[in-house]
């Protein structure tokens, strides 16, 4: 950010000193009467002048001294608080049992053995008349009543079930094979050339002819020597490239024929057969129960009162006389033990946590701005003079420069404004 504002100052500046007078008094005002150069215009058919000068860019480098942040480590000594285990001593109080020997009166069970009386109830048995029921039978003729079945023809209406056929609409789908193209990536094998090298053997002298007596033994052994002298050829294998047919695995797209059904909803007529409930009338047998009234014997029970001498038994209070024993409490006065807790103050040692401060020495990190040296580039302006360009007449000092019509209708209406000096610069 620094380099980028000194390097526009540094352009503003060269440019404003590369700058006419009239230029660098831009915005100003002067008199009235400062148009009187628009009299003395430039010759007809020649162009240029102040509004013509060109500038050329040069940069040149400059030395600047620029900022930036660097890091810096530091040890630093800081104070910490920490918990510091420390030993105090602190007083506590106990209850410890104290026994002593007290006189106290108890009361002690004793038994006795005493005489007493008690009653008892003692069955008796005697005879007495006493009037009881008697159970009896006897014969008797009675009435019943019995539903007898009888058999009758009736006519009635039932329900029996026709079968009918009917023509009906039902909706009948379809599957009709659509055909269409679909990519498919398939794995096809292919034979590429490819170059390798072989190692071949060199192939062993053919046996000469020989016509003679001895010519079949040669065909039972190798005819060639067992190595080739150093003028003939060598017997190592020798090193070719030859050219195979190797088979490899392509992927490639291909289009085929994808057959998919649609389903297609069509309505038919077909004969339906359902079953049609119909009233019919018919002579069917019907049998009713019909009352019948019929007679018969059956044997009753009675009670009949009789009177009776029976064995009564009854309970009779008698008094009886024994011996029990008996518990009761007397006083006594005993000594016995008594515990009592007693209060006894106790010193002892804890370890309590304690915050101390420490001094230690830890690494900060700091930021700081050096200042150090670079070139930059600066564009300096120069000013090019150009040649005048023919051009056609025009009225004196309306050169088209100014932003309200030109010099002539500045001089007419007496107006000053932001470039009125840039307009008497184009006169």
């Amino acid at each position: 950010m620094n380099r980028r504002i000194l390097a526009l100052a540094v352009l503003g500046a060269a440019m404003w000193l590369t700058l006419p007078q009239e230029v660098a008094a831009f915005g100003g005002r002067k008199k009235k009467d400062d148009c009187s150069p628009c009299a003395a215009p430039a010759p007809c058919g020649v162009a240029g002048g102040a509004c013509g000068t060109q500038y050329t860019v040069s940069y040149v480098d400059q030395k600047v001294t620029a900022y930036k942040t660097e890091t810096e480590t530091k040890d630093v000594k800081v104070k910490v608080t920490k918990c510091v285990d420390v030993k105090e001593d602190y007083k506590y109080t106990v209850l410890e049992p104290v026994t002593t020997k007290q006189k106290v009166t108890v009361q002690e069970m004793k038994t006795k053995v005493e005489p007493y009386k008690y009653t008892v109830l003692s069955p008796v048995t005697t005879k007495e008349k006493v009037k009881v029921q008697e159970m009896k039978t006897k014969v008797e003729p009675y009435k019943y009543t019995v539903l007898t079945p009888v058999t009758t023809k009736e006519k009635i209406k039932v329900q029996q079930c026709v079968a009918v056929t009917k023509d009906v609409e039902t909706t009948v789908w379809e599957c009709v094979p659509v055909t269409s193209k679909q990519k498919r990536t398939v794995c096809e094998v292919v034979c590429v050339p490819t170059v390798v090298t072989q190692t071949v053997a060199p192939a062993a002298p053919a046996c000469p002819e020989k016509k003679g007596l001895f010519h079949r033994l040669c065909h039972k052994k190798d005819c060639a020597p067992a190595c080739p002298t150093a003028c003939e050829t060598p017997c190592a294998p020798t090193t070719v490239q030859v050219t195979v047919m190797q088979r490899q695995v392509v992927k490639k797209e291909v289009e085929v024929d994808v057959v998919t059904y649609t389903k297609v909803a069509k309505k038919v007529m077909q004969k339906v057969t359902v079953m049609q409930p119909v009233t019919v009338e018919k002579e069917v047998n019907v049998t009713k129960c019909v009352p019948v009234e019929k007679t018969a014997d059956r044997t009753v029970c009675f009670y009949v009162t009789v009177e009776k001498e029976v064995d009564v038994t009854k309970c009779v209070p008698v008094e009886k006389t024994a011996d029990r024993t008996v518990c009761f409490y007397v006083a006594v006065e005993k000594e016995v033990d008594v515990t009592s807790c007693k209060q006894v103050e106790k010193t002892g040692t804890r370890i309590v946590k304690k915050a101390v401060e420490v001094e230690e020495t830890v690494k900060q990190t700091f930021s700081k701005v050096v200042p150090y040296e670079t070139t930059v580039k600066v564009a300096v302006y120069t000013a090019v003079p150009v040649a005048p360009v023919a051009a056609p007449c025009a009225p004196a000092c309306d050169t088209g420069c100014s932003m309200s019509g030109g010099c002539d209708s500045y001089a007419k209406t007496k107006r000053e404004g932001l470039f009125s000096k840039l307009c008497k610069k184009c006169k």
